[in-house]
């Protein structure tokens, strides 16, 4: 017992001593371990100098005048001659027109077949024509020569009857037969049916049957052994001696616990821990006798646990039957289709047939049913018809020549019209093959929003012109401060133009109307080697000036209480200097692409953050870049 409080001693003295090492190493390097969590910032001094302030922006160049080019009638694009950005001379071809007829002409042409149609109407009405009469005439003897011919086929029109009638009946048969099998196809009587419908029906009803027996045995066999596992078995037995088992084990690790801990007491009672080891003894052999009882129960239901395996495995077997049956009556079913759609089939065909055969009986029927007489009577008929047609045509042509008078004084009028439109069809034709679009100005082309292919409406603009004559213009917008730096007529340099010459002066100063109380619209003209829509970087600068205090444009920084730097305080102790951020208010007085001229409570000598490894705040501790 001495020897554990020993053991306990040294351990905590062990600890201890680790404790102070720590505490004493991370004391020594707690200013090097914070610095290095700390914002690294640069900084320099401000100081004077002179700062030229600039005013910059960006605009898109466009031209001061352009001009539409517009189709004057509706025609397809054939091609596109030019591409935007073209120069072009005025006459040059812009776009070819379709060799095609336009919209203007074809209506101008349908008005033209209206005239003409009308005055042809006139003429029928003022003359005589006997194109009905001479129809009729002809019809008739058409119809004489057919009867001749009818004639001379009788005989052969008898025979074909007659073997049409047969062809009929044969079809109806066959149909009839077709119809038996559907209807015995229906009732299940497949023996009627034919060998082969039979056998390929027999076939997949015998594979059927066996499946079915097959899936019956094994129901039978489940329901054997859930019959045996209901009246074997005792579960309950068995659960009941197990849970005894594992409480009389729960009691005796408790014991030997009890045991465990009187011997770890300081003095432990031996007159108690002998009688906690004779408890433990009686629970041990109680263990046993558990067990005991625990293994009998199994044993009753080695025939239980053996019968719910078989009845398993035959659940198994029986989904396998299942499906092999359902298999082979899905394979029944698609047979008695299959079988159905071959029969309806044949009986749709046969039917067709027979439609046919049906029409050309009754078409031969009409013939043969005539005798020669009757054929003879009807001809005779006809050809007396005819003469009299023939008679009564010579009378009307006879009486209209006598009757001829001049009722066509309107006509002139309408030949007047159809010359009048005829030239305007003359003169929209003359346009219609080999158009071109030409320019009427020379200048730059900034749009075509037609593709060959399309068709452009009447009056419709097809291409755009940038004259290029007229100069360009350029839009910058600016503060209401800085427009008071310049002057009209101040020529701005046009920065990163790599595409040739260019040159702007300030033409304009005006309100900006979307925003006049703070901002102007700066116009420039614009001259040399650009283009509409292109955007130009415009800078104007005024002379160098003297400033106290300038400083790096990183360094200057603005929140809701107006612009400020942060400068650099020194503060020393026990561990050497720490570094602050320190706020100082200050007015940018000017300012151009890489400094500020400012003013502020703060000295040349004052340090200035101008750049951060991380976000700073005043008041925060930093660390300065090592040199």
């Amino acid at each position: 017992m001495n020897e554990n409080g020993t053991k306990r001693r040294e351990w905590v003295k062990n600890a201890a001593i680790i404790f102070l090492a720590v505490m004493l190493v991370l004391t020594f390097f707690s200013n090097t371990i914070m610095n290095y969590s700390l914002p690294e910032v640069s900084a320099q001094y401000a100081g004077g100098g002179t700062l030229s302030e600039q005013i910059r922006g960006s605009g898109t160049v466009e031209a001061n005048q352009t001009y539409d080019v517009k189709i004057n009638e509706t025609r397809t694009i054939a091609s596109v001659d030019v591409k935007v950005g073209d120069e072009v001379q005025k006459g040059q071809t812009i776009i070819t027109l379709e060799d095609s007829e336009s919209t203007e002409l074809t209506e101008a042409q349908k008005t033209l077949d209206s005239l003409k149609l009308d005055y042809e109407k006139a003429l029928l009405a003022n003359g005589v024509d006997y194109s009905l009469d001479n129809l009729s005439i002809s019809n008739k003897e058409e119809d004489i020569a057919l009867a001749k011919d009818d004639l001379s086929k009788l005989s052969y029109y008898k025979e074909e009857y007659d073997k049409a009638k047969d062809k009929v009946k044969d079809y109806e048969t066959k149909a009839n037969a077709i119809n038996d099998s559907l209807t015995a196809l229906a009732s299940e009587d497949y023996a009627s049916l034919g060998e082969s419908y039979y056998s390929r029906i027999t076939s997949a009803k015998t594979a059927l049957d066996a499946k079915e027996k097959t899936k019956a045995k094994t129901e039978e066999k489940i329901k054997e052994y859930e019959s045996d596992i209901a009246s074997g078995g005792n579960q309950e037995s068995i659960s009941a001696a197990k849970k005894a088992i594992d409480n009389k084990l729960l009691e005796i690790s408790q014991t030997q616990e009890s045991i465990d801990d009187e011997y770890l007491k300081d003095d432990p009672s031996l007159e108690t821990i002998k009688s906690l080891e004779k408890t433990l003894q009686q629970l041990e052999l109680d263990l046993t006798h558990l067990q005991e009882d625990y293994n009998n129960e199994l044993s009753k239901s080695s025939t239980y646990y053996r019968n719910k395996q078989l009845l398993n495995a035959e659940k198994t077997t029986l989904n396998i039957n299942q499906k092999e049956y359902d298999s082979a009556k899905k394979k029944l079913d698609d047979t008695l289709a299959s079988i159905k759609l071959e029969l309806k089939t044949k009986l749709a065909e046969l039917q067709e047939k027979l439609d046919d055969a049906k029409e050309k009986e009754s078409e031969l029927q009409s013939k043969a049913s005539k005798t020669v007489e009757e054929a003879e009577s009807e001809i005779r008929s006809m050809e007396r018809e005819l003469e009299q047609m023939k008679l009564t045509l010579a009378q009307k042509q006879q009486d209209d020549a006598e009757a001829a008078g001049t009722a066509a004084l309107d006509l002139k009028a309408k030949q007047d019209a159809i010359s009048d439109q005829e030239k305007v069809v003359e003169k929209l034709s003359s346009k219609s093959v080999g158009a071109k679009i030409t320019a009427q100005v020379s200048g730059k082309i900034s749009e075509l929003p037609f593709v060959a292919g399309e068709e452009a409406a009447q009056g419709s603009s097809v291409a755009k012109i940038e004259m290029t004559e007229k100069g360009y213009t350029l839009e910058m917008t600016v503060t209401v401060e800085q427009a008071k730096k310049v002057k009209v007529g101040d020529e701005a340099e046009i920065q990163y133009f790599y595409y040739g010459n260019a040159s702007a002066v300030l033409q304009s100063i005006t309100p900006d109307k979307t925003n006049p109380a703070k901002n102007k619209i700066l116009k420039f003209a614009v001259t040399g080697d650009v283009t509409p829509g292109q955007t130009l970087q415009i800078a104007m600068g005024s002379k160098g000036q003297n400033y106290e205090m300038i400083v790096p444009n990183s360094a200057v920084r603005e929140d809701n209480n107006g612009k400020f730097v942060l400068a650099v305080v020194a503060k020393s102790s026990p561990l050497g200097n720490r570094y602050i951020a320190q706020r100082v208010d200050i007015e940018v007085l000017a300012s151009d692409d890489k400094s500020s001229a400012v003013s502020g409570a703060f000295y040349e000598s004052t340090f200035i953050i101008t750049t951060s490894t991380k976000p700073i705040e005043a008041g925060m501790q930093v660390r300065l870049v090592e040199s």
